[in-house]
Parts: C-alpha cells; structure tokens; sequence
C-alpha cells in the first residue's frame, strides 16, 4: 500500500475527543495538530499550552476543546497521525521487496527501531512513553504480516541463516528487538540513544540469525 498524503487519526485512538468528518472540521484539527507540531519544535512539551496552540492554530480554546480534553491529547494525537506515515512506509517497503545484504537487512531492523522510538519522544517524551503500546507498528500493520515477509526476506538468504525454523526466527526477529526497544523506553530511555545499546542489539540479532563463516 503506497504512503497517502494526509493520514488522519486514528478512529479509536483516546486522542481524539470527536473525529472531525466535515471538511472544514478536518481543517481546524489540521490546524491544531500542525501549531502543537510547530510549538513542540521550538520550545518542547513542557512550554505547550493550549491556549498557545489555539493561537498559533488560529481558532478559539473552545474550538480546540470540541476536539481535544487537553494538551497531551494533541501531542497523542500528533503522535498517532505519525504512526499512521510510518505504516504507510513500512508497507510500502515490504511490498518494495528490495534486495539487500543479510547483514545490512538486519541492523536495518534495528535502526529503525531506534530511531523511530527517539522521534516519537522528541514529539512528547511523557506522553509517549506512558502511552507508546497505543501506537505499535505491529498491531496496525499486522503482526502476522511483519512475520510473514521477515520469513520470505530469511527464506531467500537460506544459506547465510544459523535458525533452521525459520517461522520461529521470523517471529524472534520481529518480536525479539521489538520488545527490548520498548522495555528501554519504559525503564531507562536514555539507552535509546546509546550507541553501546544499539551495538548489543545488532550483536545480538546478528548471532542468532546469522550463520558463521
């Protein structure tokens, strides 16, 4: 599925007080979301109100609350229309079927672990980290579906993979990392930018998956 210009919100997500479905409605959020974006840029969570976003949005506080109960819930909600970009590329990459070396594939996985878990805190670091299971990769691309095509990218590297099953590699591939990442966001987040923490996950990807030479 190609990446769409305007994701919206999520339907079910806490974050949205009312999903706006006129157009104009989708324009006042747009708005707002796009000021909370901007104020979060230039001075960070702790300086965001609403009564700052609904001024540099150019709508009133209670159009603001028509949609929104507080400030977390746009920086939730900004959070969710980016989970929606990275889904948008993440299937278009597995559809992609790009061809790369075994080991680049892998710290790849790695990397993009990391660095999209940093983003998100950069958007709201309390907000994210209390409500990040909210916005999993995995429970909106399919966990069955990253699975799937990690198996399809081992099976065609048979001869460089150490893991004879490969349905149980795919899903220590795509859970294993996955939970590690998380566990270092909820109990010390500062590992996320270490670059020790990331060299022990690539390390430890790479001897399970990869076949010694």
């Amino acid at each position: 599925m190609a990446a769409t210009s305007r994701p919206e919100m999520s339907a079910a997500h806490p974050s949205a007080r009312r999903r706006p479905r006129q157009q104009r409605s989708r324009a006042i959020v747009d708005s707002i979301l796009e000021a909370g974006r901007r104020l979060l840029a230039e001075s960070g969570e702790s300086a965001l109100t609403t009564n700052r976003i609904a001024e540099r949005a150019g709508v009133s506080v209670g159009s603001l609350y028509r949609y929104f109960s507080n400030k977390e819930a746009i920086v939730a909600a900004i959070c969710d229309v980016a989970t929606s970009h990275d889904v948008a590329e993440v299937r278009a990459a597995m559809e992609a079927r790009e061809e790369r070396p075994l080991r680049e594939w892998l710290v790849s996985i790695v990397d993009y672990q990391l660095d999209r878990h940093r983003r998100l805190l950069e958007v709201g670091r309390g907000v994210y980290r209390e409500q990040h299971h909210a916005f999993s990769l995995a429970q909106r691309v399919g966990g069955g579906e990253v699975e799937r095509h990690i198996r399809e990218v081992l099976a065609r590297h048979r001869g460089e993979v150490r893991a004879r099953d490969l349905d149980q590699a795919a899903f220590v591939v795509a859970r294993g990392i996955s939970a590690l990442v998380r566990r270092a966001l909820e109990e010390s987040p500062e590992r996320l930018y270490d670059p020790a923490f990331r060299d022990a996950l690539i390390d430890l990807l790479l001897r399970y998956v990869v076949e010694e030479t």
